[in-house]
């Protein structure tokens, strides 16, 4: 039994307008904070459905979730422990692919908020592109709290509505349902962290490809930004724990190893960018010298094959 509403805000919710192209949105929270409501509320105007996957978190938290779906008419799907965002993902998923109705799912993280007319940007991405039958993913362009785009800013109105690109963060994308059909979910075994860049990176193998929309920006909170100056330039350091140190150095040699033959030069990329992650890491973070073990232990565990959730029993996959 679903615990009782708390007092909720009165804001109106608008529901999406009805058209042919149904997108059905799956959202993970656990243990969210007080933006819950409004992110949700702006995603509620921009999709025919949205499932919200909660990922075991606290009694306090269920029940302002439990309230929010009451309140504001969503689905909600209680796991009864917390797999990791993959799993989380892939149950929501799979329960917005037993409709076929819905041509593309959403997948969002709790502290994203698209902007207005979000939806209209990114099927109008999609439509403007001349090979769209190949494409499985539409990512937005990731505002990140910092203020800063996460790959280039928009300058105007730009041109064309997409731009071809290899990876992107897992939420606020639409992905085809079809795709989803024909291929594998997210890797359950990453638990958390490159699990949507390895996504990413697996469709691109099979065949298909993925395109931004320029114009679709959602507003998501990366860690606890805080800004430095670096040889007379600003630099973002997103100051995530140690355990999250862990994964991303785990599961990034293992997208490495998968992936070194099909999209060397991403991962080439990729590897620069994590050298200058650890140098602002070494200068400017807390706790420097235990989040540099939890790496190093977590580039250990891709070496053996360890998988799965830190500090658990893992999985050996490959």
């Amino acid at each position: 039994m679903n615990p009782g509403p708390p007092d909720l805000l009165t804001l109106p919710v608008h529901p999406a307008a009805p058209t042919a192209t149904k997108i059905c949105a799956v959202m993970v929270v656990y243990n969210p904070d007080s933006m819950l409501e409004e992110n949700i509320r702006a995603l509620l105007t921009e999709v025919s459905r949205l499932i919200v996957v909660d990922n075991r978190s606290e009694p306090s938290n269920r029940s302002v979730t439990s309230a929010l779906a009451a309140a504001l008419n969503f689905d909600v799907i209680w796991n009864k422990e917390n797999a990791g965002l993959a799993a989380a993902l892939n149950t929501g998923i799979r329960r917005a692919l037993l409709n076929d109705d819905y041509a593309w799912i959403a997948t969002f993280d709790q502290d994203s908020r698209v902007s207005a007319g979000f939806r209209e940007a990114m099927l109008a991405a999609y439509d403007s592109c001349p090979f769209r039958e190949e494409v499985a993913l539409v990512g937005p362009r990731h505002v990140l709290s910092s203020g800063r785009p996460a790959e280039k800013p928009t300058h105007g109105d730009p041109t064309p509505l997409f731009e071809e690109i290899t990876v992107t963060l897992q939420s606020g994308s639409l992905v085809s349902s079809s795709a989803l059909r024909n291929a594998d979910l997210f890797d359950e075994s990453f638990f958390i962290d490159y699990v949507d860049f390895e996504f990413c990176l697996r469709l691109r193998k099979r065949g298909f490809r993925i395109i931004e929309a320029t114009r679709a920006l959602l507003f998501h909170r990366v860690g606890t930004p805080t800004i430095h100056a670096l040889f007379n330039k600003t630099c973002v350091v997103f100051n995530h724990s140690p355990v999250r140190r862990y994964y991303a150095a785990r599961n990034r040699l293992r997208v490495y190893a998968r992936y070194l033959f099909s999209d060397p030069r991403w991962i080439g990329h990729d590897a620069w960018s994590w050298f200058k992650e650890i140098i602002k890491l070494a200068l400017f973070e807390e706790d420097r010298l235990k989040k540099l073990a939890y790496m190093v232990r977590g580039a250990w565990d891709a070496l053996r094959g360890r998988s799965g959730v830190y500090g658990g029993s893992s999985s050996r996959r490959g």
